[in-house]
């Protein structure tokens, strides 16, 4: 991932819905990147889903797997 942000920059956009069911959720929003060696810039429409584990107090629910799919690859650009 180091490697990665030599080359891009990601900034979170719109936050578009949540459903959350059980122990799983899954997010929608967008994520915009440039690339700094070309200044193009992309509009990614991402989907992300995470399970949580419920801990005792002070560490509380984290996020114990997850995994995103956007629809538009980096590769290339």
């Amino acid at each position: 991932m180091g490697e990665l942000f030599k080359h891009f920059t990601m900034d979170l956009g719109n936050f578009e819905n949540m459903i959350i069911k059980d122990d799983w959720c899954a997010i929608r929003y967008t994520v915009k990147i440039r690339n700094l060696d070309t200044g193009d810039e992309i509009l990614q429409n991402t989907m992300e889903f995470v399970k949580f584990k419920e801990n005792p107090e002070p560490i509380g629910v984290r996020v114990v797997e997850g995994w995103a799919l956007s629809d538009i690859s980096l590769a290339g650009h």
